[in-house]
Parts: C-alpha cells; structure tokens; sequence
C-alpha cells in the first residue's frame, strides 16, 4: 500500500468486512495484526496489506482466515454428481468415502489391474485429476509405497533397511545381506539395476584384507592371502563346507555362483535367481536324526522324492521367491546348529555324503549339553524360521498356497 497514509478506522472496517475482527489498534500496513475469523473463530494474525490485496483484486467478502477462504472456494468449485461420475470413470478408481470437494483427497482404490498397491486404498486428488495427471501416484510411479519399497530393496538389492523408507532417490541405511557391510543405496539405483553394495561389487578394487574377509563370507578360505589380484582372477582355496579344495574367482561368487562344486556342496539345477525351498526331513532310524536342505521349487526337481526313497521323510517345508534366500537361510541355520552351539553333524560321525552328511543333525545326543540334550523336528524347524525372519525374507504366499493344495 503506497500512496496516502491508511486511516486506522477505514483499515479496521476493511478488515471487519473480509471477516477479520482485529483485536488490537493498527500498527503498520505489513506489520501481522491479530484478529479473530469471524467464520471458525480461530486466532490469526494477517497482515492489513494482504487483505486489502485479495479485497482490491476480488471485492470485499466474508472470507476470514486462509482456511476458511480455501475451502469457500473448493465449495465454489465443487462438482455437481454428473460431473464426479465422470470424472470418477475416467480416473478408474473406486470411492471408499463421500466427495467433500476438489481440493480434499478422498479415500479410493485404484482399479488399474497393473497397480502396485493391489486393490489397498490410495488418497485422490480430484483437482489433480481433472488437470490431467493420473489419479494414482503409484501407477504414475510418482511415489512407491513403503512395503513394496522394503520388499524390493530385499529382493533386488539384497540389502536389509535399518531405517524407514522415505523416498526413491534418497540413501536408505542398511545391511547388506551377503556381506554383513554396512550400505546407503537408493532404491532407483537398484530398481533400475545397479548393485546396492559397493563392498560385493564385482567391479570394486579390493585390498588383500577386503577379499580375505569377502572370501570368508562366501564360505571358502583362500590358501594364500597375498595371491590375490582381482575380483575376476580365480583364486586357489578350500571350501569351509565341504573342506575340498576350490579355486572361484569373487567376482562369480556375486553373481551367484557357488565357491564349491562337490558332490557334496553343489545343488543340481539350483539356481539363485529362481524360486527356491527350504526343507527339513527327519528319519526314525537308529539313532532317529533330522537334516535341513534347499532345493529348487519346482514341479520337476525331484531331490526330495530321492530323499524319501533314501528313508527320510518330509515334515516341513519353506517357498522363498529366489533361490538365494533359501541358500542364504539353510547356511545361517547351519551356523547356528554346528558354530555357535557347537553341535556335530553327519561327517563327524561319518555319515555317508550322499546323505548330506553337514546338514544332519542326531535328535538324542547325551554329549550335548542341556537344553539341547533332545531335540524335536518342531525345534529344529523353528530355528529355520527364526533364520529365515531375522534376515528378513518374505514368504511368497501364493506359492506356498499352491504347493499345500
């Protein structure tokens, strides 16, 4: 307001008429004055200048606070129940809650049959909608949604959040789940194909220690630490599971090859990037014992009708939408049962290979100490659960339900 000095009568009746009732002598023009909307009756605090703006441009009217005014004009703008079928029907949603107006999102499900969100509920724009844009920001890929952000930066990346997802572009803590390192990708880069750990990059220069503590990891004790070059030069070792001699590069170890292919490691037709299964099989025999093992999920693997003809029987079993997790999950088992708690397997008792002699576990064991002296399938099986929970890999529920019926 340039110009005249403003009268602080005429600027008190100003304000009275756009529904603003100033509690307090006028000051300056753009100093905050505080008032009281006469529509809801909150306390504000507008400067005159802002006013005497919106009542040069617009005229005078009972308009009181920004919120009141905002919604007068939503309620201005309002459509009529023609207008909202159509607009409705063009955005291929369906309404959950009443349309108050167009400037407040409403509750709806999306109908797109290619949506992320798979029938849950999405707030909608109406406005947003009848300028253009695409009612949900999920299809738009404007926006993922946190559960299926989770599951991919597990599936894809491979990393465990430790934080809440916030947004696609922006570093998102975790640890990576072949390594244990400590990572911050962004969930584009992996949506888009690019690796989430620079530790496990086939790619990524290694010191001596690095590869000697990345060799570890993968399951096999290079023999000489100082002969190493690159991530993509084989490496003379000896496989931690089976103690057979290896020679993998580190390379193919994170792109999921096994580090070993013995009989008694390598699992024929197993592959990391396909669906997978956890099992465990118990035998009545003397001494009656269980073994854990993955194999591929699939209507032709028969490793397990092979078992069965061996004299074991099926008690339990996993589907995990990757093979990876599966193998990941049977090794955290295994180092469970034969590291931490110490308990002997199969080949310390002398146990044929074919059996799987590094996965068996006797159910009675005297030299065990207590609580595990007896152990029952239902135990062991609730160790594997607690695996597959703790590292954070979902249950593909369809496949499961396909496979019970």
């Amino acid at each position: 307001m340039s110009g005249r000095p403003v009268d602080p009568e005429e600027a008190r009746q100003l304000m009275l008429r756009n529904g603003c009732r100033p509690k307090t002598a006028f000051t300056k023009a753009k100093d905050s004055w505080p008032s009281t909307c006469e529509r809801c009756g909150a306390d504000i605090d507008p400067t005159y200048d802002s006013i005497a703006s919106k009542a040069r441009r617009f005229g005078d009217a009972p308009r009181g606070c920004r919120d009141c005014a905002d919604r007068a004009l939503a309620e201005k703008f309002r459509l009529d129940e023609g207008e909202l079928a159509k607009t409705i029907a063009l955005a291929n949603i369906k309404p959950l809650e009443p349309y108050t107006n167009n400037s407040s999102r409403m509750e709806c499900i999306c109908l797109n049959t290619t949506c992320p969100r798979e029938g849950k509920p999405i707030k909608v724009l109406i406005k947003a909608v009848r300028q253009g844009a695409m009612a949900c920001k999920y299809c738009a890929r404007r926006a993922i949604h946190p559960d299926e952000a989770l599951a991919i930066m597990r599936e894809q990346g491979l990393v465990e959040p430790a934080t809440a997802y916030l947004r696609v572009n922006d570093p998102w803590p975790g640890t990576c789940l072949r390594c244990q390192q400590r990572v911050r990708p962004r969930l584009h880069d992996v949506i888009q194909g690019q690796g989430a750990c620079r530790h496990c990059a086939p790619n990524t220069p290694l010191t001596k220690q690095q590869a000697w503590e990345r060799a570890l990891a993968y399951r096999f004790r290079p023999s000489d630490p100082e002969a190493f070059k690159n991530t993509n030069t084989p490496w003379a070792g000896t496989c931690l599971n089976c103690r057979g001699p290896v020679n993998p590069s580190l390379g193919n170890l994170y792109r999921g090859q096994g580090a070993c292919n013995s009989r008694a490691c390598k699992v024929t037709g197993f592959k990391d990037s396909e669906p997978g299964l956890v099992y465990l099989l118990q035998r009545t025999s003397d001494p009656a014992m269980a073994k854990v093992g993955t194999c591929e999920d699939a209507a032709r693997n028969t490793r397990l009708q092979v078992h069965v003809r061996n004299g074991w029987e099926v008690v339990y079993t996993r589907s995990f939408r990757v093979g990876l997790h599966a193998r990941l999950v049977e090794g955290s088992v295994k180092r469970l049962w034969f590291d931490e708690r110490g308990w002997k397997n199969g080949r310390a008792r002398g146990e044929r290979w074919s059996d799987g002699y590094t996965e068996t576990v006797v159910l009675v064991d005297a030299e065990r100490d207590e609580p595990w002296t007896v152990v029952t399938s239902l135990a062991l099986w609730t160790d594997v659960l607690g695996e597959a929970e703790r590292l954070g890999f979902c249950l593909d529920e369809q496949r499961l339900k396909a496979s019970e019926d």
